[in-house]
């Protein structure tokens, strides 16, 4: 249920949104700039609020919280697919031009979506599932991500079908009868953790505990505060931050990014479908072996993948540049689907959990909402986006640095 939860949340993820992002601009007669400014406002605006989100999630539990944000995403599809009607609307505002009104729509409109659906809906079902799992939380969390990145690699041609099926504004009312529908569902089967089941993590265990996972069952429960003091919880949450920030870039600027670079539309479509395959592959690989192993070696890995996919950019153009970055950018969203998942749950509990993550996933969408601004800067104060690859190498260097100090809370 977690892992449906996290993909019925594609609608407000960037993946989802992007598919839409041309029939807006026809029919709100509004610039790309524009529509990505409001975007990046709305985006900003919710990223605000999921720290609160996560406290939340606290002191009401997945089911309220989640049923909620499902709602919430509904309702803001709903209203979006009448966004045109609602912004001529403002033709009686004769002090503001009709396409500035345009944008503040939008941005309340992106501030539900991707507040509801990048982050509570995704924090609440990652959250969820790794409460139920301890000693097998990697192995768990490598198959909730696999089908989590087929289903998001996938959805843009299925949500590409609705619209030519239904229309743009059509596809949003679908979802929004559909997520309905899975708010019901969440209602019924989503459960906090398995004690107020009557039920232990990981299911019964016939064997007697080691010592390490004794340890691991009377680990302390660090609250948001105490946790944001430990080396380990920054490393963590700037890493999975810079992860939102270059995925985010990337995939919003890529036809501009190759065509820059002197390739074509084929090219950059490419890359996603090979780079999920290694995101997999790594997911996979690095949740079973991250229930024997420190994570600070994963995040070591994940500053690496960062590197090579910052190279990549750096150096489009070059034959194996264009084989670096879909490398480095599968081995990037490969470990951070593990990081992101396992990482906080470890080092500082299960009690605080959606305050610590809800604040790092302010910071990842926060991260998310200014990529696609500083990529844009990049190409129109230079002509080209070598400079926001330099920010990204020298972010992703400074990550590994970070990453040789990072150690477990729960052992210091």
């Amino acid at each position: 249920m977690g892992t449906l939860g996290m993909l019925f949340s594609v609608p407000g993820q960037t993946m989802g949104v992007s598919v839409f992002t041309d029939h807006l601009i026809g029919e709100l007669k509004v610039s790309r700039d524009q529509l990505s400014l409001a975007y990046m406002f709305g985006t900003i605006g919710s990223s605000l609020f999921l720290t609160l989100a996560g406290k939340w999630y606290d002191r009401y539990g997945v089911r309220l919280v989640m049923s909620g944000a499902t709602i919430m995403l509904a309702l803001a599809l709903i209203v979006a697919s009448f966004s045109p009607a609602i912004v001529s609307l403002g033709k009686g505002l004769s002090f503001l031009p009709l396409s500035y009104f345009a944008v503040f729509i939008m941005s309340l409109l992106f501030f539900m979506i991707r507040f509801s659906g990048q982050g509570v809906m995704t924090m609440s079902s990652r959250n969820m599932i790794m409460k139920w799992f301890d000693r097998k939380r990697g192995l768990a969390n490598a198959l909730s991500s696999a089908f989590v990145s087929f289903g998001f690699s996938m959805s843009p041609l299925i949500l590409a079908w609705g619209i030519g099926r239904f229309e743009w504004y059509g596809t949003w009312r679908w979802l929004a009868v559909l997520l309905v529908l899975f708010a019901v569902l969440v209602l019924v089967f989503y459960r906090d953790n398995p004690e107020i089941c009557g039920l232990v993590p990981d299911g019964k265990n016939p064997r007697p505990l080691t010592e390490k996972e004794q340890l691991q069952q009377n680990r302390k429960q660090f609250t948001l505060k105490e946790a944001r003091k430990t080396t380990a919880f920054w490393g963590v949450a700037i890493a999975t931050t810079f992860n939102g920030f270059f995925v985010t870039g990337l995939t919003f600027h890529i036809l501009s990014i190759f065509h820059t670079a002197g390739m074509d539309d084929t090219k950059a479509l490419g890359i996603f479908l090979p780079a999920t395959l290694i995101s997999v592959i790594v997911s996979i690989g690095g949740n079973y072996i991250s229930d024997f192993i420190r994570l600070k070696y994963l995040l070591l890995i994940m500053a690496l993948g960062g590197i090579l996919s910052s190279i990549g950019l750096i150096l489009l153009g070059n034959g194996w540049s264009y084989y670096v970055l879909i490398v480095g950018n599968g081995t990037l969203s490969g470990m951070y689907s593990v990081l992101s998942a396992v990482a906080f749950p470890r080092y500082f509990g299960r009690k605080h959990l959606g305050a610590i993550s809800g604040f790092n996933m302010s910071m990842i969408v926060f991260g998310s909402a200014i990529a696609p601004l500083i990529f844009s800067l990049s190409k129109t104060q230079t002509g080209s986006y070598h400079h926001a690859g330099m920010f990204s190498l020298t972010v992703a260097a400074l990550i590994f640095l970070l990453a040789t100090r990072v150690r477990n809370p729960q052992t210091n």
